[in-house]
């Protein structure tokens, strides 16, 4: 099948429109050859109807008066001599009677085909004395038929043959030629940079002359505009990738002032650590996968003893800067894992993640430690503050499963340190084992 698809693709013009112009002259031929055979035939028919009839009709008339004379020597000879013809080779004569008076000729199997009959009356003084039979060979009428046949066939191919060539020769030349030029002429026509680079180089005042003045006019205008769409193009790449830098610097600017706001929506404006909102969703998170694996979690709560006592004294600007202070001190003394939060005013919170009791207990006297050493600069003066530290760890003997618990038992432990001393750490499982 692909075989066949392959063959009729490398058809060219030439040989398809020889072919559809060979098998209309060929039909057209045929068919004209057959009606003149037709009307051939019906000639000789029409001729061998009246040769014969003209025949019988003269030796009826000669037979008329050996018949009355009952001569049937005269009617034999008279019909020997008929059938000598080539055209004749059967005679036979009966009175009105219907007796025979006279044959000459066979007719039989082999010549019956070959022959076509005449029957005339024979007539003397316009009565009916007997009847005459001829038999006319249309042998040599059916031979001149199949010669003036094969002479017919032989004329319409010769004709044919004539035609094609001249037709060959004026579709080679008129539109072959000039197809062929439009075509190789379209070859590679395009460069790189869609520019059409050749015209068809066809110089005619037919159809195909116009046609290829109309591409080359067409060729022209589509450079010009491609030129010109190619200049816009560029143009408005260029304004594109200035956009482009515009919005993707616009992009880092928004990105920067998201972060910037996240930061901002998480953390604490005074100290620089987690604000409480931020806090109580970090704290959820661990409460959960402590939950979930049984993974140790600490919670410690720091509040700074007699803060409000430091604002009224040396007022709410020195206040700021002791929270500042006691926020760096507790952020160099955690550890990395640990997440530091300001919860408000002077209270502070650490999530010690993966820290049991003992871990925690050593963390919160580390910070207790640092933030009682630390003198803290007010203007002229310097002063020290202590800070008192609550703990809850999860999981425990109550088993906590929420938040507010694990807050409240934390806050507990706080408000013990506070209430027995300050400038102290209690654990709340300390506080249930007392």
């Amino acid at each position: 099948m692909n075989k066949i698809y392959q063959t009729r693709l490398n058809i060219g013009i030439r040989q398809k429109v020889l072919m559809v112009l060979l098998t209309v002259l060929l039909i057209a031929l045929s068919l004209s050859g057959w009606f003149a055979l037709k009307q051939e035939q019906k000639s000789l028919a029409h001729e061998i109807d009246r040769r014969g009839s003209d025949i019988a009709r003269f030796v009826a008339k000669s037979l008329s008066y050996s018949i009355v004379g009952y001569d049937y020597h005269t009617i034999e000879l008279l019909l020997k001599e008929i059938i000598r013809s080539e055209e004749i080779h059967y005679a036979r004569v009966v009175n009105k009677r219907e007796k025979e008076m006279g044959m000459a000729g066979l007719l039989n199997e082999e010549n019956q085909s070959s022959t076509k009959l005449f029957t005339e009356k024979i007539l003397l003084e316009d009565e009916v004395i007997g009847e005459l039979t001829l038999g006319l060979s249309t042998k040599k009428i059916n031979e001149r038929m199949e010669s003036n046949k094969f002479s017919l066939i032989a004329r319409e191919a010769l004709i044919i043959l004539m035609i094609a060539i001249g037709e060959f020769i004026a579709l080679s030349f008129i539109i072959i030629k000039p197809v062929r030029t439009i075509s190789q002429s379209l070859d590679n026509v395009v460069d790189k940079d869609g520019q059409i680079v050749a015209n068809i180089p066809l110089r005619s005042g037919d159809e195909f002359g116009q046609l290829a003045n109309k591409f080359n006019e067409l060729g022209a205008d589509l450079n010009t505009a491609n030129k010109k769409l190619q200049s816009k193009i560029e143009s408005a790449d260029s304004r594109l990738q200035d956009t482009n830098t515009q919005l993707m610097k616009q992009q880092e600017e928004l990105k920067s002032i998201n972060e910037e706001l996240r930061q901002m929506s998480i953390t604490d404006a005074l100290t620089g650590l987690y604000n409480r909102r931020h806090f109580e969703d970090l704290i959820s998170e661990e409460l959960n996968i402590s939950l979930r694996h049984g993974d140790d979690n600490s919670l410690i709560l720091i509040d700074i003893d007699f803060f409000k006592k430091i604002n009224d004294k040396f007022g709410h600007f020195s206040g700021d800067i002791v929270l500042k202070v006691v926020a760096d001190v507790l952020k160099e003394s955690v550890r990395k894992t640990d997440v530091l939060c300001r919860i408000g005013g002077e209270e502070f919170a650490v999530l010690c993640k993966r820290a049991n009791k003992k871990s925690v207990e050593i963390v919160a006297e580390k910070l207790r430690l640092n933030i009682e050493k630390r003198d803290i600069s007010l203007g002229e003066k310097t002063i020290n503050v202590t800070i008192s530290l609550g703990a809850a760890t999860i999981p425990d003997v109550k088993n906590t499963n929420s938040v507010d618990a694990f807050y409240r038992y934390a806050d507990t432990a706080l408000y013990s340190s506070k209430e027995t001393g300050r400038n102290k750490f209690t654990h709340f499982e300390d506080m249930s084992e007392n």
